[in-house]
């Protein structure tokens, strides 16, 4: 009998595209006009404020890397690092936030969808647990497999939008783009424009979620010390740059007020700038992206729930090898049963997105913690010296989740009611035992 371990397929640009993948999901798709809603021009600002915000936690994910190269991501370091209760909170948060993901983009998929036909909901959920068995099938088939799907789904996605930058910068007004900076202090008043730049940063964070999730196939991926930290900085900074010169176009080479009821807005532009085929084309871009965020997603989603089952954090079933595949077979299939069962009760895309980035804020905070608290420790492979970016991220981290559960202090209750109550039980029962590796 041989020890079965996970697979290492995934080299730098499967990394790269696996992250970009995730983070340019529904939101470049969906905020511009939105963030433009909130503060005009002012909300170009927003986008580089939360690229920067990115970056430094980022940072932060891609020194624990480099210290604890293991599968789980954020929770592996949050365990490692603050202890079994920190890291199942981290884990749990985490893993409740993926939950929540798939149904923002399920959500966001159906609303895409009906750009090119008027669908009831039945069909819509129907259409749209069609697509999650498609890619959590694609997925089980192996880590390769999924990596290079996402490949694919990457970069058909970033061709429409490239093709609306170059068409957007030809025809950019100058005076458009300057006239939507005077919008925010007429409609905000005493919160001025500082106050609408916040409430567009927190609204266009839910378009960076998903750096992350490169950390979190961690022991599927070649020479993982150099690649994870290469990989978040490049995915970062080449998403931050990007939505930067969609929101330009938005702003500055369209009335953006023109489309602030549309449900597929970004297609709608593109159409006004390139003609009828260009709508189309975005609007396949949109479902194209969708489709590689949420492959991603269910790719990443049972790699935290493995690595917490191993822990004895999580049921024992999750912690299944296909002896064929390699990949987190049970998981998967698992977690494709719940997903099948929150698309019946998904509605509000704004309020499942800000849940979104309040349950992903808590692991990244506890992550910025166990980063801080590393950096007191010398260690050859360490990105940087100092630990002024782990503290930065951390006080920023707390500030947002503060800020967010004056919304949703209810619906986090619950979530962490929940988990601690499920870890106590753990704990008072049979204890919290690390498993052995599955023997083929």
């Amino acid at each position: 009998m041989r020890r079965l371990r996970l697979a290492r397929d995934l080299g730098l640009w499967d990394s790269v595209l696996l992250g970009i993948g995730f983070i340019v999901g529904s939101g470049i798709f969906l905020m511009p006009v939105l963030a433009a809603q909130t503060a005009g021009s002012w909300s170009l600002v927003a986008w580089f404020l939360a690229g920067i915000f990115t970056i430094i936690t980022g940072l932060c994910f891609a020194e624990l890397a480099v210290r604890i190269p293991k599968a789980g991501g954020l929770y592996a370091y949050a365990h490692e690092v603050l202890g079994e209760f920190w890291g199942f909170i981290t884990g749990y948060a985490f893993w409740m936030s993926y939950w929540v993901t798939i149904a923002v983009e399920t959500l966001a998929l159906a609303l895409y969808l009906s750009f090119f036909t008027t669908l009831t909901l039945g069909v819509r959920i129907a259409i749209s647990i069609f697509i999650a068995l498609m890619l959590t099938a694609i997925n089980y088939r192996g880590v390769k497999l999924g990596g290079e799907a996402e490949d694919v789904f990457t970069i058909a996605k970033l061709i429409p939008l490239g093709i609306l930058v170059i068409a957007g910068i030809a025809v950019l007004n100058p005076q458009s783009l300057s006239s939507g900076f005077q919008i925010t202090q007429a409609v905000y008043g005493s919160q001025g424009i500082l106050g609408a730049i916040f409430a567009s940063f927190v609204l266009v964070l839910w378009a960076y979620q998903g750096v992350e999730i490169i950390t979190v196939p961690e022991e599927e991926i070649k020479n993982a010390r150099k690649t994870v930290p290469r990989a978040i900085i490049i995915a970062v900074v080449s998403v931050m740059l990007l939505y930067l010169l969609v929101s330009l176009v938005v702003l500055g080479s369209v009335r953006w007020q023109d489309y602030a009821g549309s449900e597929t807005a970004l297609a709608d532009i593109g159409g006004k700038l390139i003609g009828k085929w260009g709508g189309l084309l975005l609007a396949l871009g949109g479902l194209v992206s969708i489709l590689g965020a949420l492959n991603a997603v269910i790719l990443a989603s049972a790699r935290i729930s493995f690595a917490m089952a191993r822990d004895g954090l999580f049921p024992s079933l999750f912690y299944h090898i296909h002896p064929m595949h390699y990949t987190p077979d049970r998981a998967l299939l698992f977690h494709m049963a719940l997903v099948c069962l929150l698309l019946f009760f998904i509605h509000d895309f704004i309020s499942l997105a800000s849940l979104v980035v309040l349950f992903t804020l808590i692991p990244w905070f506890f992550s910025c913690v166990a980063a801080f608290k590393l950096q007191r420790a010398k260690h050859e492979h360490s990105l940087f010296n100092s630990q002024w970016v782990p503290a930065l991220a951390v006080l920023s981290t707390a500030a947002l989740i503060a800020y967010l559960l004056m919304q949703y202090w209810l619906q986090t209750l619950v979530v962490l009611i929940v988990g601690i109550a499920y870890y106590l039980n753990k704990r008072s029962g049979n204890g919290i035992k690390a498993l052995p590796t599955p023997m083929q």
